[in-house]
């Protein structure tokens, strides 16, 4: 015990012995005592500063880990505000086109007068039957007023509320038009009916068997049938088919028109072409659903 107690006291004379050499190096010059200072030292002083090196790697690895996070999500809510800004510049690019093509049109029929509406609602029994549109009667929308978009005929107006109207549409079993071949070496007169089911493209019947029709032909109205004034694109003929058993043929057509694809339409109110006069009084303009 006594020799345990001996070991610790002359360490700890030692070591005093060495702090009070190293405080003195600048005050007083002990070669041999520095000498053997900085042999005790020095491993100590290369692993506290091991030690210490790799604490604060350490430290600094994970404050670039947090920082590198908090980078990360930054960048995700930016990326996302980017991928948002950028549908609704799509969005309201897609829009200018169509209404600038819409604008267009207008332009090229200045004969009529139009109101434009959007698509609302579709028949959820059949997407080709009817749709609704946000215009009504108290924007001067009737029953039977034609409607269209900026490539072709859709439908008609069977139903106007003050603020809202439904459209038959074209390709609907129930409508049938007044149509024309507008080919000037043709003209033959048919009716467009729709078709029963919606697989099945609308026709041009009670056609003659020799009847001039052939395939790439452009179909318009005739504006004979009291609801649409004549010269509306309706379809192109894809098909030409001979019925059986009789001396009549159909032809079957793409509709002009993009019925998947309808979110604004046109409306048409009024149109300025003029009847055929009676003798002895001028022609007058007629509203549209009295055309024939």
């Amino acid at each position: 015990m006594l020799q345990k107690r001996s070991v610790v006291l002359a360490v700890a004379v030692f070591t005093v012995f060495l702090l009070a050499a190293s405080a003195g190096v600048g005050k007083f010059r002990f070669p041999v005592a520095e000498r053997l200072v900085a042999v005790v030292l020095t491993p100590f002083e290369s692993a506290l500063a091991k030690v210490s090196y790799q604490i604060r790697s350490s430290v600094r690895f994970v404050g670039d880990i947090a920082t590198a996070y908090r980078d990360n999500q930054m960048l995700k809510v930016e990326n996302e505000q980017l991928r948002q800004q950028i549908l609704q510049l799509n969005e309201v690019l897609a829009e200018n086109t169509r209404l600038k093509a819409t604008l267009d049109y207008k332009k090229s029929m200045p004969q009529f007068d139009f109101v434009i509406a959007s698509v609302i609602a579709r028949d959820p029994g059949s997407w080709t039957s009817t749709v609704m549109i946000d215009r009504g009667s108290a924007d001067g929308i009737n029953k039977d007023m034609p409607v269209v978009t900026s490539r072709g005929l859709i439908g008609n107006v069977v139903q106007a509320f003050p603020h809202s109207a439904k459209v038959l549409l074209l390709t609907d079993g129930k409508s049938a038009v007044g149509s024309l071949v507008q080919r000037p070496e043709s003209r033959v007169a048919g009716i467009v009916e729709g078709a029963d089911a919606p697989s099945l493209a609308p026709r041009m019947v009670n056609l003659a068997r020799d009847a001039d029709v052939i395939k790439g032909d452009k179909i318009i109205t005739s504006g004979l049938g009291g609801i649409y004034p004549k010269g509306l694109l309706i379809g192109e003929v894809t098909e030409v088919v001979n019925a059986e058993g009789g001396l009549l043929k159909y032809a079957t057509l793409k509709p002009a028109a993009d019925f998947d694809r309808l979110e604004e339409v046109q409306v048409l109110v009024r149109s300025r072409e003029q009847l055929s006069p009676v003798p002895g009084q001028p022609a007058q303009p007629v509203p549209t659903g009295q055309v024939r």
